[in-house]
């Protein structure tokens, strides 16, 4: 009741506002031309208007809002061309693809023309540029490509070198993560399915470069392509500068122009309560956190921080549905598994579906699988379902050191804990099925969440990678973020949804330039893949991460 009479005092103001859309719709229509520079990175917390205006510099936009923006262009609008600029992008593979497809999708089926600037970039610029009608380059531009490739380090010889003895139990043969500390290569079998992952990936980015221009695939493999390059092979049209580009005797408008045709066709004299979607971005390696600390970040995924928000979404009336938006590599199984039971929890109450990224394998494919239904990217990492557990005896290090340890009230088992103490026989037991009883789980797991059966998981299990499949029952459908929203609001055709993109709040050490000069080290990659171990408490414990990282 008191809703209704504040609508009818507000009434005419509403009114007012309405007349003003629709003045600046007007004033849009001899508009036929968009001007839009893509945002060179995607927001990834949820910053206040002090806090902006403290940083004194244009934020960005959040991937979903940008994703939105591009759906808002299918619908009518006196625009006919598109002229897109990309700036240096610090967007993942995961993003560009969604992005191309989005943009295919806007120039084959609802017929706008695609026209594309860029004065330098990368693989992902390529890509993006390779979806357009027209493309134009920078004069004497320069796109640095490197297509999917992985180069792990082994530090087996380097730690046995300095009497580092790593020991690993692995439920199969393809669940390769201890093998770059335990060995100086990869066995045949796990080097067979990285390769095959390879090039499976390079394959359909390949293919998508290509497009209907006809270039050969091995004009990509140079690590430089210069505008001139481009323009020989047929893939760009000519060199211009940007003022050329985003010509001022365009009929142009800028970016505003589709939020403002948004809220004039969401306009509606006597507004409703919407139902909400919400979207929580799962990203990076999964482990606890602490127990009662509720604050998240992007980049790691804390169990107890994570089922706080979920619990508080569960709650929450005014969420119809949730999507998960899942990219990790893995991370601890216990935690893993009380994330899969939250989910399962979260289930009861309102639908939950997931939304593979660029990487959603072991521990990442764990979670997904407790949601009613996974739609992924074409180009996702996804698998590894399997359990390793990797512990390291420092004793010879420490005899090189002068060091040395004594037992004293040791028990059954108590040398797994130690990192000097060799192993018993029932120890090497214990741990032996213990991988067994964690592999166990989680293929029951995936069996459960996902309807497949033991023969299933022979072919899928065991450790390995692939990019999803649904004959094979891995994902659902192939797609992204926005088609998992599509799939949800088919399910409420009556229903007309806000969107709430649940990013962590705003992190001053990580936000504030001053304090991030001595917060942020330039580390190494060697060490840093090493110091991240060390994040996770490694030592003695059951991990899911990927053996390798994927170069894009």
């Amino acid at each position: 009741m008191l809703r209704i009479l504040f609508q009818i005092i507000f009434l005419p103001f509403r009114l007012l506002y309405y007349f003003y859309l629709r003045l600046r719709a007007v004033s849009l229509r001899k508009k036929t031309i968009l001007h839009w520079e893509f945002p060179s990175y995607f927001e990834t917390s949820n910053k206040s208007f002090l806090v902006r205006k403290f940083q004194g510099k244009a934020g960005s936009v959040s991937r979903l809002e940008f994703l939105l923006s591009l759906r808002a262009l299918r619908k009518p609008t006196p625009l006919r061309v598109v002229k897109i600029y990309l700036p240096p992008l610090e967007w993942s593979l995961g993003d560009v693809w969604e992005v191309a497809e989005e943009l295919k999708i806007l120039r084959k089926v609802h017929r706008l023309e695609i026209h594309g600037f860029a004065k330098e970039g990368s693989l992902g610029t390529l890509l993006l540029l390779s979806t357009c009608s027209e493309v134009f380059v920078n004069r004497d531009a320069e796109f640095q490509v490197m297509l999917p490739s992985a180069e792990p380090t082994f530090y087996g010889g380097f730690l046995k070198h300095w009497g580092v003895e790593v020991e690993s139990y692995a439920s199969g043969p393809f669940k390769s993560f201890a093998e770059s500390f335990t060995r100086t290569s990869f066995t045949k079998e796990a080097r067979s399915n990285i390769q095959s992952l390879i090039d499976a990936l390079q394959t359909q980015i390949l293919d998508a470069l290509i497009g209907e221009r006809g270039i050969k695939k091995d004009f990509f493999y140079s690590p430089i392509l210069t505008s001139k390059k481009l323009i020989e092979a047929g893939f760009a049209k000519s060199e211009m500068t940007e003022d050329e580009f985003f010509s001022k005797d365009d009929a142009s408008a800028e970016p505003d122009a589709i939020e403002l045709f948004e809220k004039r066709r969401e306009f509606r004299i006597f507004s409703k309560r919407r139902p909400l979607i919400s979207i929580v971005p799962l990203a990076g390696g999964i482990s606890g956190g602490k127990y009662a600390g509720k604050d998240r970040e992007m980049g790691s995924i804390e169990a107890y921080a994570n089922i706080a928000l979920l619990k508080e979404i569960s709650e929450d009336k005014s969420v119809k549905a949730v999507i998960l938006e899942i990219n990790s590599p893995g991370g601890s199984a216990f935690h893993s598994e009380l994330l899969y039971q939250e989910i399962k929890k979260l289930r009861e109450v309102k639908p939950v579906l997931a939304f593979f990224k660029d990487t959603a394998a072991s521990g990442g494919y764990y979670i997904g699988s407790a949601a009613e239904s996974i739609t992924a990217l074409p180009i996702c990492i996804t698998g590894s379902i399997g359990a390793v557990m990797i512990r390291a005896n420092l004793k010879k290090l420490y005899t090189k050191a002068k060091l040395t340890k004594e037992n004293i009230g040791f028990y059954p088992f108590r040398d797994i804990l130690s990192e000097y103490t060799p192993l018993k026989k029932e120890s090497i037991k214990y741990l032996t099925s213990e991988i067994k009883r964690v592999e166990g789980q989680f293929y029951e797991r995936v069996k459960e969440g996902r309807n497949m059966t033991d023969s299933d998981l022979k072919l899928l299990g065991s450790g390995r990678v692939y990019l999803p499949s649904t004959e094979t029952k891995v994902v659902d459908k192939i797609g992204g973020l926005l088609d998992t929203i599509d799939l949800l609001q088919s399910r409420f055709p009556k229903d007309r949804f806000l969107f709430s993109y649940e990013l962590p709040e705003y992190n001053f050490r990580s936000e504030i330039p001053l304090l991030g000069r001595f917060a942020k080290v330039q580390i190494p990659e060697p060490m840093r893949q090493i110091l991240d171990l060390l994040e996770l408490d490694w030592s003695g414990k059951i991990l899911y991460l990927l053996p390798f990282q994927i170069s894009k």
